[in-house]
């Protein structure tokens, strides 16, 4: 598949090839989604679509200093982070998680979730370490075909 740089948006998620998207093998309920968002209506209400798409484990951190101090205690299956926090950017923070002192947090999947739609390519999100992107507001269906994507 060639990838261009595009503008994305919910209707074109950023692509990934299946072979490089982990694996989680767990059902929607035993997912447990960290979502980073600063923004406490938009963080509410992803944290209500994801229960109504069935994925009720959810931890909702309202800044990247406290989702980095939360992800190792919370230990999440994947992380969804707004690209555009009050401390550091999305993109920041991924870096911060690829790096973290726990194991199992550096290969935590994450998703972004952008503002409005991003230019750049897929070499650029993914050195950042994400899996997917998707932007504001949050479509119910290509969010649960990305989570459903990880888990195989």
């Amino acid at each position: 598949m060639q990838i261009q740089s595009a503008l994305l948006s919910n209707r074109h998620p950023l692509p990934i090839a299946d072979a490089d998207m982990p694996r989680l093998g767990l059902v929607p309920a035993d997912l447990r989604i960290l979502i980073v968002n600063e923004d406490m209506r938009s963080a509410d209400s992803l944290k209500r679509t994801l229960g109504e798409l069935g994925y009720h484990t959810t931890l909702t951190a309202y800044s990247a200093k406290r989702a980095l101090a939360a992800a190792a205690d919370f230990s999440p299956s994947v992380a969804l982070l707004d690209l555009e926090l009050p401390d550091m950017t999305g993109y920041q923070l991924a870096h911060k998680l690829r790096s973290h002192l726990v194991g199992f947090i550096r290969r935590v999947p994450l998703l972004a979730i952008a503002e409005r739609p991003l230019f750049g390519n897929r070499e650029l999100a993914r050195a950042a370490g994400f899996v997917g992107c998707l932007t504001k507001p949050v479509k119910p269906m290509e969010l649960n075909r990305l989570l459903r994507g990880l888990n195989g």
